[in-house]
């Protein structure tokens, strides 16, 4: 047990390395603006059908065989073209119950001294106790600690709702594993081969040999550790903005036996210290299969097979996925914009009589010719004016404290710009958002981010390569703010501009 927790302590140690500060993101509703967290912490609950070595044994029909687990786990998830891909590990706790009812014989060899039973014996061989089960109902239930390491995926398809899929490894670490009696009748006989004498129980009950209720009794065993393979998939539904429902399948195959070493595995029943003394070892940490097999051999009937327990395990699980990043709630947001709306409204009112308050312009800079020490061919050069004419043509509105931009222009120039970038992958955007001085400081540095990410997210969508675009943000505290626009008007320090830059 020591060294399976210091192996669970490892890994979380070794993963949470990757562990990194949360990004914010645009979303697409038409070129709209979303905060994605890259963060996530998941909990979830399956349950399911398991398989169990009851199925493998002649006279033992299994009653049911079932299992279940929590996980809760940490992921994070790079943002790509292609939906959300990340790595998540996590820890859990697996249960599994199974009951059968088990009708079979067997044979405990040299179990004990004949004066037990015959004191007139004198020789010195010792007898077999035979034993058989008539309606015995055995119940199993395994603990264990579950450690996956796992790819993700997840994509909502620019909607609230989409898929989550996940794929991994997982350790699986035993910690109990117990075999209880419900109900049933043990009945023991002996046979003696000296004599070649068989008492039955009928006329030596006085000798120990008797039908026996073992209801009640237990065993433990000692399971081992395997390595499975695990696979989830299902859809997630948008809670709020900072939880998903997730409700899926889910299936785990263990590559490694877990049945009992060799050397944990003792008879089904064996006699303690006489024969009216009998010790109950359960059928999963008993050497019953084995000897089965041996039986089959001599008597030249059909093996029971290879002695292995891989552990498969498939069903349904649900659970939620938490978006742990500091985002405010939809609602809570939406009051806190109008507040701030009307109050920057009704500042303009008093201080500016003649300015458009309602829309900000989005700016275009182009670049010179030799931007950050690197010169351009005049193949560059005509690329890079033909990239600013483009932009210089393209109109992107934003109304008063908003991040969703409003696009008016003729002659397909957005169109223009991204053809120009994704043909000349050496020239990028570095997009960069401002605000006025309207609002709090931290209100504002979060609108002008919005700002900038939502003119990205508007190129990305289109097929530019994120790769080539930067934002940056100013709010009017930054000395940026005051040097990249000189015009002293509100309106303009609420603006995004667009500067070109050579990769």
């Amino acid at each position: 047990m020591k060294k399976q927790l210091i192996l669970i302590s490892l890994i979380l140690a070794v993963f949470t390395g990757f562990a990194q500060e949360t990004n914010t993101k645009a979303s697409s509703d038409t070129v709209g603006v979303d905060s994605i967290c890259n963060h996530r912490i998941l909990i979830h609950m399956g349950a399911g059908g398991t398989n169990n070595i009851y199925r493998r044994i002649p006279d033992v029909k299994q009653i049911y065989s079932m299992g279940s687990n929590i996980e809760i786990g940490y992921s994070y998830l790079w943002d790509t073209k292609s939906g959300l891909w990340g790595l998540g590990i996590g820890v859990g706790i697996q249960h599994t119950v199974a009951k059968a009812n088990l009708n079979f014989n067997g044979v405990v060899t040299n179990a004990g001294d004949p004066e037990d039973y015959n004191f007139a014996s004198l020789h010195n061989t010792n007898y077999d106790l035979y034993y058989g089960t008539s309606g015995l109902i055995e119940k199993q239930t395994n603990w264990a600690i579950e450690v996956p390491l796992t790819a993700q995926y997840e994509n909502k398809f620019g909607g609230k709702n989409g898929i989550y899929a996940k794929l991994g490894v997982k350790g699986y670490f035993p910690i109990k594993s117990k075999s209880v009696v419900k109900d049933g009748t043990l009945t023991t006989w002996g046979y003696d081969e000296y004599y070649d004498v068989t008492y039955v129980h009928e006329y030596c009950v006085g000798h120990g040999f008797d039908e026996y209720q073992i209801e009640g009794n237990r065993a433990f065993n000692k399971l081992r550790c395997s390595i499975d393979l695990q696979a989830d998939f299902g859809g997630i539904f948008t809670i709020n903005n900072k939880v998903d429902f997730y409700v899926g399948l889910y299936c785990s195959y263990g590559f490694l036996d877990i049945l009992p070493a060799a050397k944990n595995r003792h008879p089904f029943i064996e006699n303690a210290e006489n024969v009216t003394n009998l010790k109950y070892n359960g059928l999963l940490g008993s050497n019953y299969l084995v000897e089965h097999d041996r039986a089959a051999i001599q008597n030249g009937t059909e093996r029971i097979g290879n002695l292995k327990w891989n552990h498969l395990q498939a069903g349904v699980k649900v659970g939620i996925n938490i978006k742990p990043c500091g985002q405010v709630d939809e609602s809570v947001r939406k009051k806190f914009y109008k507040k701030m709306t009307e109050a920057a409204q009704k500042y303009l009112d008093d201080t500016c009589s003649n300015c458009d308050k309602n829309v900000q312009y989005v700016y275009i800079v182009p670049v010179s010719e030799e931007e950050g020490n690197k010169k351009m061919t005049k193949k560059e050069q005509k690329h890079a004016e033909e990239l600013a004419e483009a932009l210089e043509n393209i109109k992107i509105l934003f109304d008063l404290d908003k991040d969703v931009p409003k696009i008016n222009e003729e002659g397909d120039w957005i169109d223009k710009a991204v053809k120009i970038l994704k043909e000349n992958e050496s020239f990028g955007l570095r997009i960069e958002g401002y605000t006025c001085p309207l609002g709090p400081e931290e209100h504002n540095r979060d609108l002008a981010m919005r700002r900038a990410e939502s003119i990205k997210r508007m190129f990305v969508d289109k097929g530019v390569n994120p790769e080539q675009l930067e934002t940056v943000t100013y709010t009017a505290k930054d000395p940026e703010n005051a040097e990249n626009i000189k015009e002293s008007s509100n309106e303009e320090h609420r603006a995004a501009i667009l500067h070109i830059i050579k990769r």
